[in-house]
């Protein structure tokens, strides 16, 4: 997440929409790594496409959406 938040402060934009833009680049990262995981080992032992909404919206919710909200409660801004 800092290498995210890193690449996006560079940027010149509010800080509303840096913040927008960090939980939105988070969510999709997330859930491509879970598409990524899925495509690795979950494509043979469980090929459902209801699995791969679970391996990608799991992590995009929990990891992405949630935890890039409390990086950026927890983030001291410069």
């Amino acid at each position: 997440m800092k290498r995210i938040w890193n690449l996006i402060s560079k940027l010149n934009m509010k800080r509303k929409y840096k913040n927008n833009l960090f939980v939105v680049l988070n969510v999709l990262l997330c859930s491509a790594i879970g598409f990524g995981v899925w495509i690795l080992l979950g494509k043979e032992l469980l090929p459902q496409t209801e699995w791969l909404i679970c391996f990608m919206g799991y992590p995009a919710v929990f990891l992405g959406l949630f935890g890039g909200v409390l990086y950026l409660y927890n983030h001291e801004f410069a």
